[in-house]
């Protein structure tokens, strides 16, 4: 294993600066996920640590060494691509094996290190047969098979799960999560989706034109974002605007907060973003007061515009008096979920669920 720093990273085209001067330090055995939308510069910077894009400027260290200008075979690193990139003509032993015999390896030391890689992504019974009679995500296994089995000190991941179908994605997720706790790789993994980054990262580095946003645990990510992009970009919150006045914060009908609005002179438009799961929804007979205990906010009146079920969970849009809509997500099980459309109901958001940033446009 190595540990990977990034110095100021920067890539330009002419006058388009796509990197801008990226820091970012990754542990030995850390698993870290670039995230952010297309173009907010995450491929560039792997490429650029993979040795297959120069920078334009800054440095990259790994393992203590400075490999700015080395070639990729000079990097001690594995790299798992979006596309498969597999040999057809090749078997999986011969794909696997294909690197290590780059490297010198041969006899029973080639076999024992293929065999021990296909069993690491337990494949080892599809070691004779070709790509072709391979399903995505055994191709997907056979890739990450021949990027461990040189026993790279940085493993890099670009975006390698975006060709597969759902379940596909999510049993891959596991595997790749599994194989990277077993053998403690350092791990750079790039994606736009967010439900990955959460569920494989030891810390996440959420990226937007080209400069970091904020890096932290998934947790810290999603419970104390660092501005309105990272509360906008991560967990497909609610965004409504409002002012502050009186030292209260005034959103959408009725929807007003005496203890969200510290920080904000009167008068001062602000944008909120509520996460679905904080928009707490009740039946129309339940008490105000009873909202208010539970939540520490008053109650408004909504009725249920559209019902989406979504399996463990169900989406409502909430219409609010004056035509305002708000999404929340219960529980499948939830008594509310069965609730039809067109349904008078009870909304209630807690203070220190909404976070405020400056008013965008």
């Amino acid at each position: 294993m190595s540990s990977l720093s990034i110095q100021s990273l920067t890539k330009s085209y002419g006058e388009l600066t796509i990197v801008k001067s990226v820091s970012l330090d990754v542990a030995e055995g850390e698993f870290l996920s670039l995230l952010g939308p297309s173009g907010c510069g995450k491929t560039t910077i792997l490429r650029m640590v993979a040795g297959l894009l120069p920078p334009s400027g800054g440095r990259i260290i790994i393992g203590g060494k400075d490999v700015t200008t080395l070639p990729p075979n000079k990097r001690d690193i594995g790299l798992v691509f979006q596309s498969y990139a597999l040999f057809p003509q090749m078997t999986v032993f011969d794909n696997i094996a294909f690197g290590l015999r780059r490297q010198g390896v041969k006899g029973t030391e080639l076999d024992r290190r293929v065999m021990e890689a296909l069993d690491q992504v337990r494949l080892t019974q599809m070691r004779d047969r070709y790509p072709r009679q391979l399903s995505g995500g055994q191709q997907q296994r056979v890739a990450l098979a021949r990027s461990i089995a040189p026993k790279p000190g940085i493993l890099l991941f670009d975006e390698p799960l975006s060709n597969l179908d759902a379940q596909l994605r999510e049993e891959m997720q596991i595997e790749i999560k599994r194989l990277q706790t077993e053998l403690r790789l350092t791990s750079v993994f790039v994606t736009h989706d967010q439900h990955e980054a959460m569920s494989l990262s030891d810390r996440i580095c959420l990226l937007e034109q080209g400069a970091i946003q904020q890096i932290g645990t998934p947790e810290e990510i999603y419970f104390t974002p660092a501005n309105g992009f990272v509360a906008g970009f991560v967990g497909s919150p609610n965004k409504l605007s409002g002012r502050v006045s009186g030292g209260r914060l005034h959103l959408a009908e009725g929807l007003s907060f005496s203890h969200a609005a510290e920080g904000f002179a009167d008068g001062t438009p602000v944008t909120a973003r509520i996460r679905q799961e904080d928009v707490a929804v009740a039946a129309s007979g339940a008490s105000s007061s009873m909202a208010n205990s539970a939540v520490g906010a008053s109650a408004v009146p909504a009725r249920i515009a559209m019902r989406i079920f979504e399996g463990a969970s169900v989406q409502l849009v909430l219409s609010l008096a004056g035509g305002t809509e708000i999404l929340a997500r219960i529980g499948s099980r939830a008594p509310l979920a069965s609730f039809p459309e067109g349904s008078e109901v009870l909304v209630f958001i807690a203070p220190d669920r909404i976070h405020l940033s400056q008013a965008e446009g």
